[in-house]
C-alpha cells in the first residue's frame, strides 16, 4: 500500500503516514485491505459506485460534446477547430469530475491520481513507456493487416483526414491538444480515477482489464475497439509497475504525436 498523499510505500499499516502525517484511518474505514494490499498499492478513498457516477457523466459529456462538434462542423468552423475545441471541453469535464468524486473529506490529493514520482528510476520508467509505445505501435498495425484480408471496413482502424489538423504553424494548437492535453486527462480518467477505483472489488488483472475496456468503448468506431483495448491494458500495466501516471502519460502522448504525425505526412 501506498499513502495516497505523498505516495510513501506503508509496509505496515498504521493510522497516520509516517512521512507526511495524512490521516490513512478513514481511507481504511472504507476500503477492504485485504483485497486493496493485494492491488499492487492503488488504494484509493474511492470505489465502485464513484467510478460508475463518474462514467455516467464523462459518458454524456461526451455525447454532447460531440454532437456539438459535429454541428460545428456543419456551420462551417472545419474539422480541427471541432477537434480542438471538442478534445479540451471533455477534458475539462473529466478533471472536474475527478476532482468532484474523487475528494477524502473535501480533500483531493494529486498522487491519488497516480500523479507522483514512479517508484521505479526514471530511466527505468521511461524504457518502459518506451516499450508499451513500440508494442502497441505494433500491434495496432498487425491488427490492421490481419483485418484488411476480410473484406469487412468496419473491422478496420478509420482514416482520419487531413483536415483533423491545423495548416501550417497553427498545427502546433493541433499537436497541443490532441497530443498533449487529451493524454493526460484521459489518462487522470481512466488509469488514475477508473482503474483504482476497481481495484478494491475485482483485483489488479480485473481492473486493468475493465478499464482497458472501458477505455476502448469510449473511442465508438469498432476496428480501434480491439487496438486501444491493448492499449490500455499495456498502459495500466504501465502504471502498475512504475506506482505512476507519468509513464502512461508519456507513452500516450507519444502515440498520439505518432498517429498525428502519420496523418500529415502519411498521404
Amino acid at each position: 500500500m501506498y499513502c495516497p498523499g505523498c505516495a510513501t510505500r506503508l509496509d505496515q499499516i498504521a493510522a497516520f503516514c509516517p512521512q507526511c502525517g495524512r490521516d490513512l484511518q478513514s481511507l481504511m474505514d472504507r476500503m477492504d485491505l485485504e483485497s486493496v494490499g493485494s492491488g499492487g498499492g492503488l488504494a484509493v478513498p474511492w470505489q465502485g459506485r464513484q467510478v460508475l457516477m463518474g462514467l455516467v457523466l464523462v459518458g454524456i459529456a461526451f455525447l454532447v460534446i460531440s454532437g456539438g462538434t459535429v454541428i460545428l462542423e456543419r456551420l462551417g468552423a472545419g474539422l480541427a477547430w471541432g477537434a480542438w475545441l471538442g478534445s479540451h471541453a471533455i477534458g475539462l469535464v473529466i478533471l472536474g469530475t475527478v476532482c468532484l468524486l474523487g475528494q477524502n473529506h473535501g480533500r483531493l490529493s494529486l498522487a491519488a491520481f497516480g500523479l507522483r514520482r514512479p517508484r521505479t528510476s526514471w530511466p527505468l520508467a521511461l524504457f518502459l513507456a518506451g516499450a508499451a509505445l513500440s508494442i502497441s505501435i505494433g500491434f495496432t498495425a498487425l491488427y490492421a493487416l490481419a483485418m484488411k484480408p476480410l473484406g469487412i471496413d468496419l473491422l478496420l482502424p478509420p482514416d482520419v483526414p487531413k483536415e483533423v489538423v491545423f495548416n501550417g504553424y497553427a498545427a502546433v494548437w493541433t499537436f497541443e491538444a490532441l497530443a498533449g492535453w487529451t493524454p493526460l486527462t484521459e489518462e487522470i480518467f481512466f488509469r488514475g480515477f477508473v482503474m483504482p477505483g476497481l481495484v478494491a472489488r475485482w483485483g489488479v488483472v480485473g481492473a486493468a482489464v475493465g478499464s482497458a475496456i472501458i477505455f476502448s468503448l469510449f473511442h465508438l468506431h469498432p476496428g480501434v475497439i480491439v487496438p486501444i483495448f491493448f492499449t490500455g491494458l499495456l498502459l495500466a500495466a504501465l502504471y502498475h509497475v512504475t506506482g505512476s501516471l507519468w509513464p502512461p502519460v508519456i507513452a500516450h502522448a507519444a502515440q498520439n504525436t505518432v498517429a498525428l504525425l502519420a496523418i500529415i505526412y502519411g498521404g
